[in-house]
């Protein structure tokens, strides 16, 4: 099989797109690994997904590595081999899709690194060739460069690790979003908290799929207290919460910008 767009065209015709999807389509078509970076809920699992689809190919999901062997697999005590997601993938084809990366043992990522640059991979029953559609994306909240003051678990990666992808900024997309929940005031009620937390420094996610929770209890009946406490504020000090209060009073601003994003 050949990874082509062309194959799938009609595929996902009906789904909405984030506005980084097609620099990452491109990219993993022309076998460049790609690490994509951004805020908690902005979609990355929804766009690799449809990356994977768009090329006909399986999608192989791991969620961090905290050891070598959830790269490589290990041989138990019945001699029997127990392989990996990253296996599968290297070994028939398909988009392994490492989430949160910067949340792995860096020198576990090490491991990685022979396989995107060789080509060939020893696990510990066999070396294998990469399959020819062998795909690799990996999703970060960081850079790379260590913990920051919103995302405090994060690790320092490798120079080397860092060295295999290429790296794609992905943010919340508000004119994604605003296909997405059709609500104007649950939209205009996140972004200005999104604003509000940034401006006063406060370490908080209000994410899409914040935005998006937000909708559905609205449309199922539930009141503002109930799901600005559920969904909104949850974890959330008194202090932080009072001084967002302030800002959350006047949304006139956001409703102009909500006009003005298409």
């Amino acid at each position: 099989m050949t990874v082509n767009t062309k194959e799938a065209s009609n595929v996902l015709k009906k789904q909405l797109y984030h506005k980084a999807y097609n620099t990452i389509l491109k990219l993993v078509e022309i076998d460049i690994p790609v690490m994509l970076v951004g805020p908690a809920g902005s979609g990355k699992n929804v766009c690799v997904k449809q990356v994977a689809d768009a090329l006909g190919l399986n999608m192989y999901y791991a969620n961090n590595v905290s050891n070598e062997f959830k790269i490589t697999g290990f041989i138990d005590a019945g001699g029997r081999y127990n392989e990996t997601e990253f296996y599968r993938a290297f070994k028939n084809g398909g988009i392994f899709f490492l989430d949160e990366i910067d949340s792995s043992d860096p020198s576990a990522l090490i491991t990685l690194n022979a396989a995107i640059s060789n080509g060939y991979f020893s696990f510990p029953h066999e070396t294998i060739n990469r399959h020819p559609n062998f795909r690799i994306i990996a999703a970060a909240n960081t850079w790379g460069h260590g913990m920051d003051f919103q995302y405090v678990g994060r690790n320092t990666l490798d120079s080397a690790s860092l060295d295999r992808f290429a790296t794609v900024a992905f943010d919340y997309d508000e004119s994604l979003e605003k296909k997405l929940v059709p609500n104007r005031n649950a939209i205009c009620f996140i972004w200005k908290a999104r604003e509000s937390a940034k401006k006063n420094g406060i370490r908080h996610v209000f994410s899409t799929r914040t935005m998006v929770y937000f909708d559905k209890m609205l449309k199922a009946g539930f009141d503002v207290t109930t799901i600005v406490q559920s969904v909104l504020l949850k974890g959330m000090s008194k202090d932080d919460v009072d001084v967002m209060t302030q800002d959350l009073l006047d949304l006139n601003d956001m409703y102009q910008k909500y006009n003005s994003v298409e």
